[in-house]
């Protein structure tokens, strides 16, 4: 396997929710790194219907309440998914929106990329939306998707095997 392929393919098997983060702060080169992520992600028809709230140590605070994790209070950084439904793509077929695949592929590959920075991320779905729209100042046309904690992990990423579905439950080939 070429030298490139596998370390893709070790980034992808050190990658895990990280919900406890150590003191340390994050490098503006590595947070700037993570932000080009978010803003060169795929989105379709290139729409890019998306915008995120970056939320430093020092404002972490006033998220606190909305955690379900006393963890998440420890990371240095938390960024605020959101979309813009009216900007996106619509499968004209059903009328799907694709505001949320969009945000959905940015935040994924924005914590592929904090993995390979040597920082650890959690994505948290478990959230009021309201509570986060009203404490970010979020205006009501914009949906919260998910906040995402990102720092060094209280302890090191390691190789481990994860519970997943064994292949012949999830691929089906040719038809159903």
């Amino acid at each position: 396997m070429d030298e490139r392929l596998k370390t893709f393919y070790e980034l992808y098997e050190r990658r895990k929710s990280i919900r406890e983060y150590s003191d340390k702060e994050i490098e503006k080169d590595k947070l700037g790194r993570l932000l080009e992520t978010l803003r060169r992600a795929q989105s379709a028809a290139n729409r890019q219907p998306w915008h995120f709230i970056i939320i430093e140590k020092k404002d972490v605070k006033m998220l606190h309440d909305i955690f379900t994790k006393d963890g998440f209070k420890s990371a240095p950084l938390i960024i605020a998914a959101c979309a813009e439904p009216q900007k996106a793509w619509v499968r004209k077929a059903d009328g799907r929106n694709y505001a949320w695949v969009d945000v959905t592929i940015a935040i994924t590959e924005m914590i592929a990329a904090a993995t390979a920075e040597e920082l650890g991320a959690c994505w948290i779905a478990a959230i009021e939306p309201a509570k986060v729209r009203e404490i970010l100042g979020i205006p009501p046309h914009i949906e919260v998707v998910a906040l995402i904690a990102i720092g060094y992990p209280a302890a090191p990423l390691i190789k481990e095997e994860k519970n997943r579905k064994p292949l012949e439950e999830i691929i089906h080939y040719g038809k159903w």
